[in-house]
Protein backbone atom coordinates (compact mmCIF):
# COMPACT_ATOMS: atom_id res chain seq x y z
CA UNK A 1 0.00 0.00 0.00
CA UNK A 2 3.01 2.42 1.00
CA UNK A 3 4.76 1.99 -1.96
CA UNK A 4 1.44 1.91 -4.31
CA UNK A 5 1.17 5.27 -2.58
CA UNK A 6 4.88 6.61 -2.71
CA UNK A 7 4.53 5.68 -7.07
CA UNK A 8 1.41 8.01 -7.09
CA UNK A 9 3.14 10.44 -5.16
CA UNK A 10 6.18 10.45 -7.85
CA UNK A 11 4.28 10.27 -11.03
CA UNK A 12 2.11 13.60 -9.34
CA UNK A 13 5.57 15.25 -8.87
CA UNK A 14 6.57 14.07 -12.58
CA UNK A 15 3.20 15.37 -13.94
CA UNK A 16 3.64 18.98 -12.05
CA UNK A 17 7.11 19.27 -12.83
CA UNK A 18 6.51 18.91 -16.35
CA UNK A 19 3.45 21.10 -16.19
CA UNK A 20 5.73 23.59 -14.96
CA UNK A 21 8.52 23.13 -17.47
CA UNK A 22 5.40 23.62 -20.66
CA UNK A 23 4.34 26.65 -18.67
CA UNK A 24 7.95 28.45 -18.51
CA UNK A 25 8.50 27.35 -22.52
CA UNK A 26 5.32 28.96 -23.35
CA UNK A 27 5.73 32.35 -21.91
CA UNK A 28 9.21 32.29 -23.21
CA UNK A 29 8.22 31.93 -26.37
CA UNK A 30 4.75 34.54 -25.85
CA UNK A 31 8.04 37.08 -24.51
CA UNK A 32 9.86 36.48 -27.78
CA UNK A 33 6.24 37.25 -29.82
CA UNK A 34 5.61 40.02 -27.79
CA UNK A 35 9.01 41.25 -29.02
CA UNK A 36 9.87 40.39 -31.99
CA UNK A 37 7.67 42.57 -34.40
CA UNK A 38 9.13 45.80 -32.32
CA UNK A 39 11.07 47.48 -35.21
CA UNK A 40 9.50 46.25 -37.99
CA UNK A 41 7.97 50.52 -38.98
CA UNK A 42 11.85 51.35 -38.57
CA UNK A 43 13.61 51.84 -41.47
CA UNK A 44 17.46 50.73 -41.87
CA UNK A 45 18.50 54.51 -40.88
CA UNK A 46 16.62 54.72 -37.82
CA UNK A 47 17.74 50.97 -36.76
CA UNK A 48 20.96 52.69 -37.35
CA UNK A 49 20.39 55.69 -34.75
CA UNK A 50 18.29 53.92 -32.53
CA UNK A 51 21.77 51.40 -32.23
CA UNK A 52 23.94 54.03 -31.49
CA UNK A 53 21.82 56.09 -28.87
CA UNK A 54 21.65 52.51 -26.96
CA UNK A 55 25.02 51.66 -27.58
CA UNK A 56 25.99 54.92 -26.13
CA UNK A 57 23.77 54.90 -23.46
CA UNK A 58 25.20 51.49 -22.12
CA UNK A 59 28.47 52.23 -22.32
CA UNK A 60 27.74 54.68 -19.67
CA UNK A 61 26.27 52.28 -17.35
CA UNK A 62 27.69 51.87 -13.55
CA UNK A 63 28.73 55.94 -13.74
CA UNK A 64 26.74 57.74 -10.87
CA UNK A 65 23.93 59.66 -11.23
CA UNK A 66 24.60 63.75 -10.37
CA UNK A 67 21.41 65.87 -10.45
CA UNK A 68 22.04 68.22 -13.00
CA UNK A 69 24.47 66.33 -14.62
CA UNK A 70 23.99 66.65 -18.45
CA UNK A 71 26.75 64.92 -19.93
CA UNK A 72 29.80 67.47 -18.69
CA UNK A 73 32.59 66.04 -16.59
CA UNK A 74 32.13 66.78 -13.50
CA UNK A 75 34.59 69.48 -11.96
CA UNK A 76 34.98 70.30 -7.97
CA UNK A 77 33.92 73.95 -9.51
CA UNK A 78 30.87 72.64 -11.46
CA UNK A 79 29.54 70.15 -8.44
CA UNK A 80 29.74 72.90 -5.83
CA UNK A 81 27.75 75.41 -8.19
CA UNK A 82 25.39 72.61 -7.98
CA UNK A 83 25.30 72.13 -4.72
CA UNK A 84 24.56 75.74 -3.57
CA UNK A 85 21.72 75.47 -6.16
CA UNK A 86 20.36 72.51 -5.39
CA UNK A 87 21.48 71.59 -1.75
CA UNK A 88 24.07 69.32 -0.56
CA UNK A 89 20.97 66.42 0.43
CA UNK A 90 20.98 65.82 -3.69
CA UNK A 91 25.09 64.67 -3.64
CA UNK A 92 25.13 62.28 -0.74
CA UNK A 93 28.35 60.67 -1.99
CA UNK A 94 31.66 61.72 -1.60
CA UNK A 95 32.73 65.04 -3.81
CA UNK A 96 36.11 62.09 -5.27
CA UNK A 97 33.22 59.59 -6.09
CA UNK A 98 31.82 62.51 -8.01
CA UNK A 99 34.27 64.83 -9.76
CA UNK A 100 36.29 63.55 -12.91
CA UNK A 101 33.74 61.27 -13.83
CA UNK A 102 30.84 62.39 -16.42
CA UNK A 103 27.73 63.32 -15.22
CA UNK A 104 23.97 62.53 -15.76
CA UNK A 105 20.53 62.90 -14.32
CA UNK A 106 17.84 61.15 -16.20
CA UNK A 107 17.19 63.45 -18.52
CA UNK A 108 20.53 64.86 -18.66
CA UNK A 109 21.17 61.03 -20.07
CA UNK A 110 18.16 60.84 -22.92
CA UNK A 111 19.36 64.74 -24.22
CA UNK A 112 23.34 63.80 -24.01
CA UNK A 113 22.58 60.66 -25.79
CA UNK A 114 20.39 62.19 -28.74
CA UNK A 115 22.32 64.52 -29.07
CA UNK A 116 25.84 62.85 -29.50
CA UNK A 117 23.85 60.85 -32.75
CA UNK A 118 21.96 63.16 -34.12
CA UNK A 119 23.29 66.93 -33.17
CA UNK A 120 19.46 67.10 -32.44
CA UNK A 121 18.62 68.77 -28.35
CA UNK A 122 15.91 67.20 -27.65
CA UNK A 123 15.44 69.21 -24.38
CA UNK A 124 17.65 69.79 -20.96
CA UNK A 125 14.69 68.79 -18.51
CA UNK A 126 12.19 66.21 -18.45
CA UNK A 127 9.65 69.14 -18.94
CA UNK A 128 11.47 70.36 -21.51
CA UNK A 129 11.89 67.12 -23.24
CA UNK A 130 8.17 66.51 -22.82
CA UNK A 131 7.23 70.00 -23.94
CA UNK A 132 9.51 69.57 -27.12
CA UNK A 133 8.51 66.26 -28.08
CA UNK A 134 4.83 67.37 -27.99
CA UNK A 135 2.73 65.74 -30.77
CA UNK A 136 5.15 63.16 -30.70
CA UNK A 137 3.37 60.98 -28.83
CA UNK A 138 3.22 56.70 -29.16
CA UNK A 139 1.31 54.35 -27.20
CA UNK A 140 2.33 51.31 -25.81
CA UNK A 141 1.40 48.84 -28.21
CA UNK A 142 3.79 51.29 -30.92
CA UNK A 143 6.60 51.16 -28.06
CA UNK A 144 10.15 50.64 -30.06
CA UNK A 145 13.76 50.85 -29.31
CA UNK A 146 14.83 54.34 -28.95
CA UNK A 147 11.74 55.61 -27.60
CA UNK A 148 11.59 57.43 -24.55
CA UNK A 149 9.27 56.99 -21.41
CA UNK A 150 8.31 59.53 -18.87
CA UNK A 151 6.94 59.12 -15.33
CA UNK A 152 6.52 62.54 -13.64
CA UNK A 153 9.95 64.15 -13.24
CA UNK A 154 11.71 61.02 -14.73
CA UNK A 155 12.66 59.37 -17.80
CA UNK A 156 13.74 56.13 -19.17
CA UNK A 157 15.24 55.10 -22.80
CA UNK A 158 13.68 51.94 -24.10
CA UNK A 159 16.05 49.63 -25.72
CA UNK A 160 14.11 46.81 -26.45
CA UNK A 161 12.90 43.15 -25.30
CA UNK A 162 11.47 44.80 -22.63
CA UNK A 163 14.45 46.46 -21.27
CA UNK A 164 15.69 49.94 -20.55
CA UNK A 165 18.20 51.98 -19.49
CA UNK A 166 18.16 54.99 -17.01
CA UNK A 167 19.84 57.10 -15.09
CA UNK A 168 18.08 56.28 -11.54
CA UNK A 169 18.91 57.54 -8.43
CA UNK A 170 21.16 59.70 -6.32
CA UNK A 171 22.38 56.61 -4.24
CA UNK A 172 25.53 54.42 -5.51
CA UNK A 173 25.84 52.70 -8.29
CA UNK A 174 24.32 49.68 -8.58
CA UNK A 175 21.37 50.71 -6.30
CA UNK A 176 21.40 53.87 -8.39
CA UNK A 177 23.49 55.34 -11.22
CA UNK A 178 23.57 54.74 -15.12
CA UNK A 179 21.91 51.14 -15.06
CA UNK A 180 20.00 48.60 -17.16
CA UNK A 181 16.26 47.80 -16.07
CA UNK A 182 12.94 45.96 -16.65
CA UNK A 183 10.41 47.53 -18.90
CA UNK A 184 7.27 49.32 -16.41
CA UNK A 185 5.25 50.86 -18.08
CA UNK A 186 2.51 52.46 -15.29
CA UNK A 187 -0.94 54.55 -15.80
CA UNK A 188 1.04 58.06 -15.70
CA UNK A 189 3.80 56.96 -18.05
CA UNK A 190 3.37 58.63 -21.15
CA UNK A 191 5.70 57.52 -24.03
CA UNK A 192 7.64 59.37 -27.14
CA UNK A 193 9.22 59.20 -30.04
CA UNK A 194 12.40 61.11 -30.59
CA UNK A 195 12.95 59.77 -34.07
CA UNK A 196 10.29 61.42 -35.72
CA UNK A 197 10.83 64.74 -33.51
CA UNK A 198 13.98 64.91 -35.13
CA UNK A 199 12.71 63.66 -38.56
CA UNK A 200 10.53 66.35 -38.90
CA UNK A 201 13.52 68.99 -38.26
CA UNK A 202 15.25 67.30 -41.91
Amino acid sequence: MKIKRFKNSKITFIILACIVIVILIFSTLIKRDKYKNEEINMTEEEKKIVSEVIELAESKIGLQYVWGGKGEIMTEERLNELISYYGDSYYPLSQETYVGEQAFDCSGLTYWVYREVTGVEIGYSTYDQEDELQGYEVSEEELQPGDLIYTPGHVVLYKGKGKIINAYNKYIYPIGGVKEGNLNISNDSVIYRPLDYINSLK
